[in-house]
Protein backbone atom coordinates (compact mmCIF):
# COMPACT_ATOMS: atom_id res chain seq x y z
CA UNK A 1 0.00 0.00 0.00
CA UNK A 2 1.62 3.51 -1.24
CA UNK A 3 2.79 5.76 1.57
CA UNK A 4 3.21 9.07 -0.49
CA UNK A 5 3.55 12.24 2.11
CA UNK A 6 2.73 14.40 -0.75
CA UNK A 7 -0.67 12.35 -1.60
CA UNK A 8 -1.93 12.55 1.95
CA UNK A 9 -1.07 16.49 1.79
CA UNK A 10 -3.42 17.02 -1.16
CA UNK A 11 -6.12 14.86 -0.13
CA UNK A 12 -6.41 16.47 3.57
CA UNK A 13 -6.60 19.57 0.85
CA UNK A 14 -9.01 18.65 -0.98
CA UNK A 15 -11.55 17.24 1.69
CA UNK A 16 -11.21 20.43 3.70
CA UNK A 17 -11.93 23.32 0.61
CA UNK A 18 -14.57 21.04 -0.37
CA UNK A 19 -16.39 21.35 2.99
CA UNK A 20 -15.45 24.52 3.55
CA UNK A 21 -16.76 25.99 0.05
CA UNK A 22 -20.38 23.38 0.39
CA UNK A 23 -20.51 25.05 3.74
CA UNK A 24 -19.15 28.76 3.29
CA UNK A 25 -22.54 29.22 0.32
CA UNK A 26 -24.95 27.82 2.92
CA UNK A 27 -23.76 29.96 5.27
CA UNK A 28 -23.62 33.20 3.63
CA UNK A 29 -27.26 32.29 2.41
CA UNK A 30 -28.60 31.57 4.74
CA UNK A 31 -27.39 34.70 6.89
CA UNK A 32 -29.12 36.94 3.75
CA UNK A 33 -25.52 38.44 3.33
CA UNK A 34 -24.95 40.18 6.51
CA UNK A 35 -21.87 38.04 7.73
CA UNK A 36 -20.32 37.23 4.06
CA UNK A 37 -17.18 34.65 3.87
CA UNK A 38 -15.13 35.07 0.76
CA UNK A 39 -12.12 34.42 -0.73
CA UNK A 40 -10.55 37.63 -1.28
CA UNK A 41 -6.98 38.11 -0.49
CA UNK A 42 -5.06 41.06 0.96
CA UNK A 43 -1.61 42.04 1.38
CA UNK A 44 -0.01 43.06 4.24
CA UNK A 45 -0.98 43.23 8.05
CA UNK A 46 -4.23 45.53 7.20
CA UNK A 47 -6.42 46.10 4.33
CA UNK A 48 -6.90 49.75 3.87
CA UNK A 49 -9.73 50.96 1.36
CA UNK A 50 -10.75 54.74 1.43
CA UNK A 51 -14.25 56.06 0.81
CA UNK A 52 -15.97 59.20 1.89
CA UNK A 53 -18.22 60.24 4.19
CA UNK A 54 -21.91 61.22 4.23
CA UNK A 55 -21.95 64.97 4.08
CA UNK A 56 -24.87 66.13 6.99
CA UNK A 57 -27.14 68.65 5.65
CA UNK A 58 -25.77 68.96 2.03
CA UNK A 59 -29.00 70.12 0.73
CA UNK A 60 -30.03 73.57 2.16
CA UNK A 61 -32.61 76.27 1.92
CA UNK A 62 -31.52 79.85 -0.14
CA UNK A 63 -32.69 82.96 0.38
CA UNK A 64 -33.60 84.17 -3.42
CA UNK A 65 -33.33 87.39 -1.83
CA UNK A 66 -30.48 87.11 0.63
CA UNK A 67 -26.54 88.19 0.71
CA UNK A 68 -23.71 87.04 3.03
CA UNK A 69 -21.65 83.80 3.46
CA UNK A 70 -22.76 80.23 3.74
CA UNK A 71 -20.53 78.09 6.20
CA UNK A 72 -19.04 75.67 3.93
CA UNK A 73 -18.93 71.89 4.58
CA UNK A 74 -16.28 69.16 3.72
CA UNK A 75 -15.68 66.57 1.66
CA UNK A 76 -13.71 64.39 4.02
CA UNK A 77 -12.39 60.36 3.64
CA UNK A 78 -12.60 57.74 5.55
CA UNK A 79 -10.26 54.93 6.42
CA UNK A 80 -11.82 51.15 6.35
CA UNK A 81 -9.65 49.17 7.95
CA UNK A 82 -9.65 45.00 8.16
CA UNK A 83 -7.42 43.77 10.04
CA UNK A 84 -5.42 39.98 9.24
CA UNK A 85 -5.98 37.51 11.26
CA UNK A 86 -3.18 34.31 11.59
CA UNK A 87 -4.70 31.06 12.35
CA UNK A 88 -2.93 27.31 12.73
CA UNK A 89 -3.31 23.81 14.03
CA UNK A 90 -1.58 22.37 17.06
CA UNK A 91 0.51 19.05 15.64
CA UNK A 92 -1.37 16.52 14.96
CA UNK A 93 -0.16 12.98 15.69
CA UNK A 94 -0.70 9.06 14.74
CA UNK A 95 1.10 6.34 13.15
CA UNK A 96 0.74 4.79 9.79
CA UNK A 97 0.46 1.11 11.25
CA UNK A 98 -2.56 1.78 13.39
CA UNK A 99 -4.23 1.59 9.99
CA UNK A 100 -2.03 -1.30 8.18
CA UNK A 101 -2.36 -2.96 11.27
CA UNK A 102 -6.12 -3.52 10.48
CA UNK A 103 -6.24 -3.57 6.97
CA UNK A 104 -7.19 0.02 6.21
CA UNK A 105 -5.93 2.50 3.72
CA UNK A 106 -3.94 5.05 6.30
CA UNK A 107 -5.06 7.89 3.55
CA UNK A 108 -8.07 7.63 5.60
CA UNK A 109 -6.52 9.60 8.28
CA UNK A 110 -6.14 12.54 5.66
CA UNK A 111 -9.86 12.69 4.52
CA UNK A 112 -10.64 12.99 8.55
CA UNK A 113 -8.21 15.73 8.94
CA UNK A 114 -9.63 17.76 5.91
CA UNK A 115 -13.17 17.13 6.89
CA UNK A 116 -12.74 18.25 10.55
CA UNK A 117 -10.21 21.18 10.09
CA UNK A 118 -12.77 22.52 6.56
CA UNK A 119 -15.35 22.83 9.84
CA UNK A 120 -13.34 23.77 12.50
CA UNK A 121 -11.42 27.12 9.79
CA UNK A 122 -15.11 27.92 9.39
CA UNK A 123 -15.67 28.35 12.51
CA UNK A 124 -13.31 29.90 13.51
CA UNK A 125 -13.36 32.78 10.97
CA UNK A 126 -17.07 33.10 11.89
CA UNK A 127 -16.41 33.34 15.87
CA UNK A 128 -13.72 35.75 14.90
CA UNK A 129 -15.94 38.02 12.57
CA UNK A 130 -18.93 37.92 15.43
CA UNK A 131 -16.26 38.90 17.47
CA UNK A 132 -15.23 41.84 16.12
CA UNK A 133 -18.70 42.98 15.41
CA UNK A 134 -19.71 42.57 18.87
CA UNK A 135 -16.29 44.39 20.17
CA UNK A 136 -16.94 47.31 17.62
CA UNK A 137 -20.75 47.80 17.98
CA UNK A 138 -20.79 47.83 21.38
CA UNK A 139 -18.14 50.75 21.56
CA UNK A 140 -20.88 52.60 19.72
CA UNK A 141 -23.52 53.75 22.34
CA UNK A 142 -25.65 54.61 19.60
CA UNK A 143 -26.06 51.39 18.42
CA UNK A 144 -26.47 49.35 21.72
CA UNK A 145 -29.80 48.72 23.80
CA UNK A 146 -30.34 47.00 26.93
CA UNK A 147 -27.83 46.39 29.93
CA UNK A 148 -28.28 42.75 29.84
CA UNK A 149 -30.92 42.45 32.54
CA UNK A 150 -34.10 42.48 30.40
CA UNK A 151 -35.61 38.74 29.27
CA UNK A 152 -35.09 37.97 25.42
CA UNK A 153 -38.29 39.11 23.75
CA UNK A 154 -39.34 40.12 20.16
CA UNK A 155 -40.49 43.69 21.59
CA UNK A 156 -37.08 44.17 22.93
CA UNK A 157 -35.13 43.09 19.38
CA UNK A 158 -37.64 45.94 17.83
CA UNK A 159 -36.12 48.21 20.50
CA UNK A 160 -32.58 47.79 19.48
CA UNK A 161 -33.39 47.64 15.53
CA UNK A 162 -35.35 51.30 15.86
CA UNK A 163 -31.34 52.60 16.46
CA UNK A 164 -31.31 52.62 13.04
CA UNK A 165 -34.51 54.62 12.45
CA UNK A 166 -35.88 54.52 9.16
CA UNK A 167 -33.02 52.33 8.18
CA UNK A 168 -34.11 49.16 10.45
CA UNK A 169 -35.40 47.35 7.29
CA UNK A 170 -31.77 47.30 5.99
CA UNK A 171 -31.12 44.57 9.22
CA UNK A 172 -31.19 41.41 7.25
CA UNK A 173 -30.65 39.08 10.06
CA UNK A 174 -30.04 38.72 13.57
CA UNK A 175 -26.80 36.50 15.15
CA UNK A 176 -27.99 35.41 18.59
CA UNK A 177 -27.07 32.62 20.76
CA UNK A 178 -28.96 29.19 21.50
CA UNK A 179 -30.28 30.66 24.81
CA UNK A 180 -31.38 33.41 23.38
CA UNK A 181 -33.23 31.91 20.97
CA UNK A 182 -34.93 29.10 23.32
CA UNK A 183 -35.67 32.42 25.49
CA UNK A 184 -37.62 34.22 22.27
CA UNK A 185 -39.53 30.68 21.50
CA UNK A 186 -40.74 30.68 25.42
CA UNK A 187 -41.67 34.59 25.47
CA UNK A 188 -43.49 34.19 21.99
CA UNK A 189 -45.62 30.97 23.06
CA UNK A 190 -46.70 32.26 26.24
CA UNK A 191 -47.06 36.26 26.20
CA UNK A 192 -50.26 37.87 23.98
CA UNK A 193 -48.26 39.58 21.27
CA UNK A 194 -48.73 36.64 19.45
CA UNK A 195 -46.19 37.80 17.28
CA UNK A 196 -44.55 34.17 16.44
CA UNK A 197 -46.59 31.68 13.88
CA UNK A 198 -45.03 28.02 13.26
CA UNK A 199 -45.70 28.53 9.92
CA UNK A 200 -43.24 26.84 7.36
CA UNK A 201 -39.93 28.22 6.91
CA UNK A 202 -41.01 31.68 8.43
CA UNK A 203 -40.68 29.39 11.94
CA UNK A 204 -36.70 31.24 11.66
CA UNK A 205 -38.11 34.81 10.94
CA UNK A 206 -38.68 37.63 12.92
CA UNK A 207 -42.73 39.39 12.18
CA UNK A 208 -39.81 41.26 9.67
CA UNK A 209 -39.05 38.64 7.95
CA UNK A 210 -35.27 39.06 9.46
CA UNK A 211 -33.76 35.20 10.04
CA UNK A 212 -32.14 34.44 13.12
CA UNK A 213 -28.73 32.48 12.68
CA UNK A 214 -28.27 30.95 15.91
CA UNK A 215 -24.67 29.86 17.50
CA UNK A 216 -23.66 29.85 20.48
CA UNK A 217 -20.32 31.36 19.53
CA UNK A 218 -18.45 33.08 22.69
CA UNK A 219 -18.11 37.03 21.58
CA UNK A 220 -22.33 36.26 22.29
CA UNK A 221 -22.02 35.62 25.87
CA UNK A 222 -21.25 38.54 28.00
CA UNK A 223 -20.43 39.12 31.94
CA UNK A 224 -21.38 42.05 34.22
CA UNK A 225 -20.13 41.73 37.54
CA UNK A 226 -20.41 37.92 37.72
CA UNK A 227 -23.72 37.46 36.16
CA UNK A 228 -23.99 36.48 32.69
CA UNK A 229 -26.03 38.68 30.09
CA UNK A 230 -26.34 37.84 26.03
CA UNK A 231 -25.55 39.63 22.66
CA UNK A 232 -27.87 40.11 19.85
CA UNK A 233 -26.59 41.26 16.93
CA UNK A 234 -28.70 42.93 14.46
CA UNK A 235 -26.92 43.26 11.15
CA UNK A 236 -27.45 44.51 7.61
CA UNK A 237 -26.01 43.11 4.33
CA UNK A 238 -22.60 43.05 4.32
CA UNK A 239 -22.02 44.38 8.06
CA UNK A 240 -19.13 41.86 8.41
CA UNK A 241 -16.41 40.53 5.74
CA UNK A 242 -14.25 37.71 6.51
CA UNK A 243 -11.56 37.48 3.59
CA UNK A 244 -9.76 33.47 3.61
CA UNK A 245 -6.57 34.66 2.46
CA UNK A 246 -6.05 31.96 0.29
CA UNK A 247 -2.75 31.01 2.27
CA UNK A 248 -3.39 27.41 3.64
CA UNK A 249 0.02 25.72 4.31
CA UNK A 250 0.80 22.57 5.83
CA UNK A 251 3.09 19.95 6.37
CA UNK A 252 3.53 16.53 7.44
CA UNK A 253 6.76 14.87 8.35
CA UNK A 254 7.61 11.58 9.76
CA UNK A 255 9.73 10.88 12.60
CA UNK A 256 11.62 8.31 14.31
CA UNK A 257 13.66 6.70 17.45
CA UNK A 258 10.46 5.62 19.02
CA UNK A 259 8.57 1.84 19.03
CA UNK A 260 6.69 3.18 16.18
CA UNK A 261 7.25 5.48 13.28
CA UNK A 262 5.36 8.69 13.96
CA UNK A 263 4.02 11.18 11.53
CA UNK A 264 3.18 14.43 12.38
CA UNK A 265 0.83 17.35 10.68
CA UNK A 266 0.51 20.92 11.58
CA UNK A 267 -1.18 23.82 8.96
CA UNK A 268 -1.58 27.21 9.51
CA UNK A 269 -3.40 29.92 7.32
CA UNK A 270 -4.57 33.56 7.72
CA UNK A 271 -7.90 35.59 7.19
CA UNK A 272 -9.29 39.12 7.36
CA UNK A 273 -11.64 40.55 9.31
CA UNK A 274 -13.60 43.58 8.53
CA UNK A 275 -16.80 45.98 10.58
CA UNK A 276 -18.93 48.10 7.91
CA UNK A 277 -18.44 51.22 9.73
CA UNK A 278 -15.74 50.97 12.10
CA UNK A 279 -11.63 50.68 11.34
CA UNK A 280 -9.72 48.33 12.78
CA UNK A 281 -7.18 50.71 15.04
CA UNK A 282 -3.93 49.88 13.75
CA UNK A 283 -1.79 51.34 16.69
CA UNK A 284 -4.51 50.45 19.61
CA UNK A 285 -5.29 47.11 18.14
CA UNK A 286 -1.38 46.05 15.95
CA UNK A 287 -1.11 43.27 14.31
CA UNK A 288 -2.01 39.80 14.09
CA UNK A 289 -4.06 40.12 17.01
CA UNK A 290 -5.37 37.69 19.49
CA UNK A 291 -9.30 37.41 20.10
CA UNK A 292 -8.27 39.45 23.12
CA UNK A 293 -7.59 42.10 20.92
CA UNK A 294 -10.08 41.64 18.46
CA UNK A 295 -12.32 41.87 21.59
CA UNK A 296 -11.26 45.36 23.14
CA UNK A 297 -13.79 48.09 21.77
CA UNK A 298 -11.34 50.23 21.66
CA UNK A 299 -9.42 48.49 18.94
CA UNK A 300 -12.31 49.42 16.44
CA UNK A 301 -12.63 53.06 15.42
CA UNK A 302 -16.42 54.62 14.65
CA UNK A 303 -15.46 55.84 10.88
CA UNK A 304 -19.38 56.40 9.80
CA UNK A 305 -20.86 59.43 10.04
CA UNK A 306 -24.06 57.77 11.29
CA UNK A 307 -24.98 55.00 13.17
CA UNK A 308 -27.35 54.43 10.26
CA UNK A 309 -24.03 53.52 8.03
CA UNK A 310 -22.47 50.99 10.34
CA UNK A 311 -22.76 47.36 10.83
CA UNK A 312 -25.96 47.01 12.66
CA UNK A 313 -27.37 46.88 16.55
CA UNK A 314 -26.43 45.00 19.37
CA UNK A 315 -28.97 44.18 21.42
CA UNK A 316 -28.30 42.91 25.41
CA UNK A 317 -30.33 40.55 27.66
CA UNK A 318 -30.67 38.01 29.96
Amino acid sequence: MPWDLQVFNKQTYAAMTETVAQDIDKFNEASQGAIQLINEPFGGDFNIEASFKAIAGLVRRRNAYGSGTIAAKRLEQMLDVAVKVAAGTPPLEYEKQQYTWILQNPELAAITIGEQLGKARLADMLNAGILGASSAISSNAAAVHGVGTDAASFRLLNKGAAKLGDRSGAIRSWILHSTTMHNLFDNALTNSENLFRYDGVNVVRDPFGRVFVVTDAPALVGDNAGTAFYNTLGLVEGAVVVNDNNDFNAELVPSTGEENIKYTYQAEWTFGVGVKGYAWDTAAGGKSPTDAAIGTPTNWDLIASSVKDTAGVLVKSA
